[in-house]
Parts: structure tokens; C-alpha cells; sequence
């Protein structure tokens, strides 16, 4: 194994991801927030499970990685995030104060080594020739990095000097990922292949193995205990204390997800819809519980003991718990921006967004910012426009509420029919309306819009609509399947599709034949050219919105804050890809005319493609005090932004100030 040529480090800034199919896993997306760079003003949302908690040594600052590979940094100071990207690693806390570390790899296995200064928000890059590994705090804090390449030797490199410090030996090719002890001189690494192997304990110093840790089941982590003398080994909902010396378990405790204080005394110990306990060291005795902690996925001491971190399996919030008393203290949970509706006008003009419960009309080819609706006192559900592109239709809670597409003045409601909307639907000719709602109903509007009719038989929530071509037909999807149902006679037709697993996204070909359903399994993705036919399943990950262009290209959002482009639907094969959305994809719409591609984000912001091209032409911001801007994606201005709806615009290095949503 050759040592690493020592370059000095140089600056990097985060540039915009190229398009193709490798690029997003292969080039960091970075979305300073509060912070002099790319990308405005976006406060993080809560959405998805938290996964891994890491404070600095200092107390400062807090990582959190999340679901869809986010990375944030929190500053504990202000209890406001700093930043948040996109990563396969999990980055590290770097030996010089308020910096962080991490690796980067390209497609062709070219690894960069990254250090972010928190502070000011630039990162220094350093040539790196290992693909596979993880930034390792070594002895006295010194940062390391323990290097995993299938094939060759297994080693432990000073990423400061790149000398080699040591070869672990008789390491085999499937050692993961290590963990090391609280003073860097030992390290456990369990086997990536199988979580059911005896897991070796090798020296830092020398690459010897000192140990082995009997499997005995499942395990899920090896935690040492300050000292060196003993470890804990959690999995099968158990955690088991491991003795050196000994070569036994001397206890076990109910829970395999735990935490250590940094100064060992005391062990924080939960599993599955399990309470939280903190138990001493000396004792193994409960010491306190936390308080209604829910369901927690992750824990953390903070570095003086006083505060226990908690990551969750329903949301990206973290939750600070004084640890002595097990009361709640406060949590970081930035502000939940998502983007979950979206809809162009009939002549390509306006965008209509909703986010949270805000509905916010946007000019797309004009410079004035967003106005917004009048708020209703209810939840914002789904908006549509009429076919003749005159009408807005609003669903709040059990209301539809109708708009002048031009000038947003009220234009009337229908009448509520005891269940919250969840989708609408006009059909083409705009003679009819359908509101889904949440009992399962589907209620029929006339032309006047007088009720019609109701298809009733799902008795599930009812989230989406769509009509056929012809006017007559509509696909109607629940949680479990996807009907055909004719408005004419309100009478079933037919199960679209009955997949046995969730249903999450659904999306009907404008030629009324071929449609795609999105599950929660792992061929996530089935497309359909027409009904009984056998679906091509080209997307494994998880689907969270799906729409047709119109002429039939197929856009598929995941929650990897990615989009994939299939032009031909049917042949499983996808050809774009577009990606630097700093927040996960929630919503997407296809112009009238499918010259643009909207992207609705979990962070409050919609990024507007060119389809043909796959470029970004802009980025609509919701900002937190209600103005709105629209930020040209030219490549010319920089852009920060500030809690009180200020943009900052940098051109050419000049500095100016101007109000939100001004151009």
C-alpha cells in the first residue's frame, strides 16, 4: 500500500452538479444556510428518520445524518442549523476547532478529502487515493483514517501527514466501517457482509489484534467503555457488556441502541418502543427516564455530560434532554417547509405552489415576486387549475375554494361535504370536477358546480385523482390499490393495480394508456404501457412524487433529493437525471407545454428546469417572513439570506443589499 503524496491544501468551493447519471452520487451538493455561498435563505424541514448524532469536541456544533444521506451542522450556540449536503459518509469533526471532515469519491474512485470551516463556510480540498473508508478521531483527537479497499491491505493513515500508521493484521476484505475506543488506541470493525461475525479489536499503535468479540446473534454496534477494559455489544434488542479480561458478558440490559457519557459513568439504553434509561456504570442501576422521548433511532452525549441528543425514526429532529434530571430541555428542529403541491396554468404562465399552508402564485416569466392567497384556517391540501386556465381551485381541509387565475380574487366555494379534500381533478373538457377526500369518496361537481354524483367504495383515504383522455373515466388511488372508475355511471371498472404493498406515488400517461405507480417495496417503481400489461420496473429507490410530461416522458422524484428522467416509460430505461436540490423532492409539475419541469422541495424551495436541456433555470424561495425571490440560476450572483426576508446579492465581489424578492 503506497503512502499518500502530501499535497497542500487547497481551496475549494462547492460548484453546481454537472448533469448525467453520475453525477449527484459523485459530487457534494452543499447548501450553506445563514451563510455567505450558493444558495439563499432555506431553513431545513423535519421530515425523515435521523440515523447518527455526532457533537464537536468543543460543544459547539452538532451533525446529524439523515434520511436521503443528508448531512446538517447545527451550532449549538444559537440552535440554528448551518449547513446541509448530500453524502454517502458520514463526515467528522476535524482536529482544528469548528471544522469538519469528510470524503468524496467519484464514479471513476477518485477520493477528495474535505475540510469545511464552520465559521466561514469555505472548504479546503486534498487529493485522496482510497475509495473506500471513514474518517477515524484517533489518539489524542488526531485525525485518521482507516482505509477498507476491497482488495489489499487493511490500514489505519494519518490524514494530517498521509503516512501509513499502521496495517491491521490478518484484517479479510470485508471489514466495515470502525469504531474506536474513547482514547483512539483501539479499534472494533465488524464485518460489512454479516452482522452475525466475531468482531476483531486491533491495536492503533501497532495493527495487532488484541481481541475478539464472540457474535453470539445479531450485532448492531461495539461501544467501548472508557478505560479500555470493557465494551458494550448491542443487537437483538439487547446490550451486553463485554469483559476483556474475562472474555465474558458480564451483564445484559433490555435495548441495543446506547449512548456512553464522555466520562463513562453513565450508559443511556433504549430499543424498540422502548423507554429511555440512563444507568450507571458502577452500578448498572437506573439512574433516571426520560420523559416521553418517543421513538428514538439514535443518542448522544453532549461533551460535558449535561445533555442527551436524541435522533428519531419519524422526523430529522433533535432533541436536547438534560441528562441528570431526564427532562426535555429543547430541540433543533429548523422549520418545515415542504413543497408538497404544485401546478402550472393552462398557458405556462403562472406556477401555483403550496407550502405548509401557504399558496403562493408565482409569474414565471416575469420579476415580480410571489402574492399569496388568503390564508384559510385549515391545512392547504392540493391545488389545480381549469382546463381554460381561468379558475384556481384551492382544497383546504373540507373546503374547495375557487380563484381568478389572473387576478386571485375569490371566485366562489363548493359545498363541504363532511371530509377533508385531498386531491382534485377537472376533467379535460373542464365540464366536471372530482374532490377525493379522505373517506374514500369521490364527489362529482358539475359545470355550475352543483354535486353530481359521488363513486364511493374505496373506504380509504382517497389522495389521488386524475381523468382520462376521453373525459369520462378516472383513476382514483388509496393506500392499497388504483381503480378505474366511470363518472358517467358511477360504476367500478377495474383494479389498476393491487401491488400489496403501500401505494406513494401515482402518475397517468397523457395518452391515457400507460400509467406508473410508485410503492414502498423494493422494485419501487412499476410502469405500465396499458392495463393488463406486464410493468417494467427500472427504480428501486423510494418514489416520492411521479409526473408525465406531455409527450410522455416520465419524471420520478425519490427521496435521494434527486429526480430521474425516463423519456420512453415503458422500456424501463431512464436517460436524465437532475440534481442540487438541497431538500428532498416532494413535488414535481410539467408545464402545459413541456417546456419547463418544476421541482418542489421539503425545504421550501421549487427549482424550475429546463426539460429539453435538463438545466436549472431558477429557484423560487419561500422565505420565513413571507416574501418570496426568484434566484436566476446564471451562474453571475451570489446569494445569502437572513431571517428577516433580506436577500444579499454578491456580483463581481461587490456587496449590495435588497429587499426580498427584488431582482
Amino acid at each position: 500500500m503506497p503512502e499518500i503524496e502530501v499535497d497542500a491544501w487547497i481551496r475549494y468551493r462547492a460548484g453546481r452538479p454537472g448533469k448525467g447519471r453520475h453525477a449527484s452520487a459523485k459530487r457534494r451538493t452543499t447548501m450553506p444556510i445563514n451563510r455567505n455561498g450558493m444558495w439563499p435563505e432555506v431553513r431545513p424541514s423535519t421530515g425523515g428518520r435521523t440515523y447518527s448524532i455526532l457533537f464537536s469536541p468543543d460543544g459547539r456544533h452538532l451533525i446529524s445524518h439523515l434520511a436521503g444521506d443528508r448531512v446538517r451542522v447545527w451550532d449549538l450556540t444559537t440552535r440554528t442549523p448551518l449547513f446541509e449536503w448530500t453524502d454517502t459518509h458520514d463526515p467528522v469533526f476535524g482536529p482544528e476547532p469548528s471544522t469538519v471532515v469528510d470524503l468524496e469519491v467519484d464514479y471513476l474512485g477518485n477520493g477528495v478529502l474535505l475540510c469545511t470551516d464552520l465559521r466561514t463556510g469555505l472548504t479546503q480540498s486534498r487529493k485522496w487515493p482510497y475509495e473506500d473508508g471513514w474518517p477515524l478521531s484517533g489518539v489524542d483527537g488526531r485525525l485518521e483514517f482507516l482505509v477498507t479497499t476491497a482488495e489489499g491491505e487493511k490500514a489505519i493513515v494519518d490524514a494530517g501527514t498521509g503516512a501509513i500508521r499502521c496495517v491491521l493484521s490478518g484484517a479479510t476484505d470485508d471489514v466495515g466501517r470502525g469504531v474506536p475506543s474513547p482514547d483512539g488506541r483501539l479499534l472494533a470493525a465488524p464485518s460489512w457482509k454479516t452482522r452475525r461475525q466475531p468482531i476483531p479489536i486491533w491495536s492503533t499503535t501497532d495493527g495487532v489484534q488484541r481481541a475478539v468479540v464472540p457474535s453470539g446473534g445479531w450485532i448492531s454496534s461495539v461501544v467501548f467503555l472508557p478505560g479500555g477494559a470493557r465494551c458494550l455489544i448491542t443487537g437483538d434488542d439487547t446490550t451486553k457488556v463485554w469483559d476483556f479480561a474475562t472474555e465474558a458478558v458480564v451483564l445484559e440490559i433490555d435495548g441495543d441502541e446506547v449512548a456512553v457519557s464522555p466520562d463513562g459513568n453513565r450508559v443511556a439504553v433504549t430499543g424498540d418502543d422502548a423507554a429511555v434509561v440512563i444507568y450507571s456504570t458502577a452500578t448498572w442501576e437506573p439512574l433516571v427516564t426520560l420523559e416521553d422521548a418517543g421513538s428514538v433511532n439514535t443518542m448522544a452525549f453532549s461533551p460535558d455530560g449535561t445533555y442527551l441528543a436524541t435522533g428519531h425514526t419519524d422526523d430529522s429532529v433533535i432533541r436536547m434532554w438534560d441528562s441528570w434530571s431526564g427532562r426535555f430541555d429543547h430541540d433543533l428542529s429548523g422549520v418545515t417547509r415542504e413543497v408538497h403541491a404544485l401546478a402550472f396554468s393552462a398557458d405556462g404562465r403562472r406556477l401555483t405552489t403550496v407550502t405548509d399552508d401557504e399558496v403562493r402564485i408565482w409569474e414565471i416569466a416575469g420579476e415580480r415576486p410571489a402574492y399569496r392567497l388568503p390564508a384559510s384556517d385549515c391545512a392547504v391540501n392540493t391545488v389545480a387549475y381549469s382546463p381554460g386556465g381561468g379558475v384556481l381551485a384551492v382544497a383546504d381541509d373540507e373546503t374547495v375554494r375557487f380563484f381568478d387565475a389572473t387576478t386571485a380574487s375569490p371566485a366562489g366555494a363548493l359545498e363541504p361535504t363532511g371530509s377533508p379534500v385531498l386531491a382534485l381533478a377537472f376533467a379535460p373538457g373542464g365540464g366536471m370536477l372530482a374532490t377525493a377526500c379522505e373517506d374514500g369518496t369521490v364527489h362529482l361537481w358539475g359545470a355550475g358546480r352543483e354535486h353530481v354524483g359521488v363513486l364511493d367504495g374505496h373506504g380509504r383515504p382517497a389522495w389521488y385523482a386524475a381523468f382520462h383522455l376521453d373525459g369520462r373515466h378516472l383513476v382514483v388511488a388509496d393506500d392499497e390499490t388504483v381503480c378505474l372508475w366511470d363518472t358517467t355511471t358511477g360504476q367500478f371498472v377495474l383494479h389498476l393495480a393491487e401491488p400489496g404493498n403501500r401505494v406513494d406515488a401515482v402518475a397517468l400517461a397523457p395518452d391515457g394508456r400507460g400509467y406508473a405507480i410508485g410503492t414502498d417495496r423494493s422494485d419501487s417503481l412499476a410502469v405500465y404501457r396499458a392495463a393488463g400489461t406486464e410493468p417494467a420496473t427500472p427504480f428501486s429507490d423510494t418514489v416520492s412524487c411521479m409526473a408525465y410530461s406531455p409527450d410522455g416522458a416520465l419524471a420520478v422524484g425519490s427521496e435521494e433529493n434527486t429526480v430521474h428522467i425516463l423519456k420512453d416509460p415503458g422500456s424501463g430505461d431512464w436517460n436524465g437525471f437532475l440534481n442540487g436540490h438541497a431538500g428532498q423532492v416532494r413535488s414535481l409539475a410539467y408545464s402545459p407545454d413541456g417546456r419547463l419541469l418544476a421541482v418542489g422541495c421539503d425545504n421550501g424551495t421549487v427549482h424550475l428546469w429546463d426539460a429539453a436541456s435538463e438545466r436549472r433555470l431558477a429557484m423560487l424561495i419561500a422565505l420565513d417572513d413571507g416574501g418570496s425571490a426568484i434566484v436566476r440560476d446564471s451562474g453571475q450572483r451570489l446569494v445569502d439570506g437572513s431571517p428577516n426576508g433580506e436577500l444579499r446579492f454578491w456580483d463581481g465581489g461587490a456587496a449590495a443589499t435588497s429587499p426580498a424578492g427584488t431582482w
